[in-house]
């Protein structure tokens, strides 16, 4: 049996025909919220704005209408032209927040669905309903004594750090002990064959510090990512150093290690102290990531260095600096929140760059030859 053709007033049309003039809402929206087909909308579209000189014709009452909509019109579209404008704007400031301020913007209870609030934010829906799992006493004991251990002797690889942790009555197998160093990023120090030989990839880039003379500020920055372990739970530490002054640039303490969070820092410390020349990094994912290659090429003069694969010592500075901030600082406080760590880092890398005599730069602080020399 035949369906009876729907039949349409001229006032509807008009009606559609307005809101597709609008813009605000995409063709197919108007058609699903009218029940009608695109092709449809469109057409009228046209017609109306064909037809909008002469449809009143003859009445002045009609001319008077005419030339409202005709302002009304013009006005939807310069709010169209700033709408463009505004929104090419909020997308470019988006890229810069972390993942963390992202999420804290949706809302659940808003009449914009979560959905379209994580397009809108370049999220996927699941990073804003994951919840973290909390660690264990028992892990977080573990990876306490791990990160000590391997402090005091960085040779120590998965055996020998699951006999001394057995040592300390840590009931814990080899393969857990793996896992943990893994999760803080934690890598054994020895000599492995063909440590010059780079596996395949464009996101790999060379080491450019190699019998390289660094003598001015702003030549070499390196950046690096430690873990800081809690009373309960962990955080991790981002740090930029000029390797000239041995200036802290910048930092940054976050309890997950998206490279949205390293990109961010490594814009705040450019925005205070302009662009460097080399920023050095290890090829951690973070640091081989397209979003920070992207980001380091969008200084257009920095070049992007990495360690050698196998080869710890190649950015030994930071390293050393987060020895020198564990055991002067952090391991002799109770770390009990965010907060707790972030306050202590900051009095520290304070004290560190203004106050604490450096060996190698003559007795000077890293502030003073920085700002001397810049």
């Amino acid at each position: 049996m035949r369906k009876n053709r729907r039949q349409f007033s001229s006032a509807f049309k008009a009606e559609v025909a307005l809101e597709a003039i609008k813009g605000i809402k995409t063709v197919s929206e108007i058609a699903q919220q009218y029940e009608l087909h695109p092709v449809q909308v469109t057409q009228w579209k046209k017609d109306f704005l064909a037809h909008s000189a002469n449809v009143f014709e003859g009445d002045q009452k009609r001319d008077e209408e005419l030339e409202r909509l005709k302002k009304e019109r013009d006005e939807l579209f310069r709010q169209i032209g700033e709408l463009k404008f505004e929104n090419d704007w909020y997308k470019k400031k988006i890229t810069l927040m972390s993942v963390e301020q992202k999420r804290s913007m949706v809302d659940q209870k808003d009449q914009v669905s979560v959905v379209k609030q994580c397009d809108l934010l370049d999220i996927n829906r699941s990073t804003f309903y994951y919840k973290p799992h909390p660690v264990n006493e028992k892990d977080l004991k573990a990876m306490a004594e791990i990160d000590k251990l391997h402090l005091e002797d960085p040779t120590r690889g998965t055996r020998r750090m699951t006999d001394e942790l057995q040592k300390q009555d840590i009931k814990i197998g080899r393969q857990h002990v793996r896992k943990l160093m893994q999760t803080m990023r934690i890598k054994t120090v020895y000599c492995r064959p063909r440590t010059t030989v780079i596996t395949p990839g464009d996101y790999k880039y060379p080491y450019l510090l190699r019998n390289l003379t660094i003598n001015r500020v702003n030549q070499v920055w390196a950046i690096d990512i430690s873990y800081i372990p809690m009373h309960r739970g962990y955080m991790y530490l981002c740090v930029i150093m000029d390797i000239y002054s041995r200036y802290i640039i910048g930092w940054s303490v976050s309890n997950t290690m998206e490279t949205s969070w390293i990109t961010h820092t490594i814009l705040q410390a450019v925005d205070q102290y302009g662009i460097p020349e080399i920023i050095n990094s290890d090829q951690g994912s973070q640091f081989t990531s397209q979003e920070y290659v992207a980001c380091i090429k969008s200084l257009e003069t920095c070049q992007i260095s990495m360690d050698g694969k196998g080869r710890a010592i190649d950015n030994v500075f930071v390293e050393r600096f987060f020895r020198t901030i564990k055991y002067e600082k952090l391991y002799l406080i109770q770390l009990d929140t965010g907060q707790d760590v972030v306050k202590a880092c900051d009095e520290f890398i304070n004290y560190y760059n203004c106050r604490r005599d450096h060996s190698s730069l003559q007795k000077r602080t890293p502030e003073n030859v920085y700002k001397s020399a810049a």
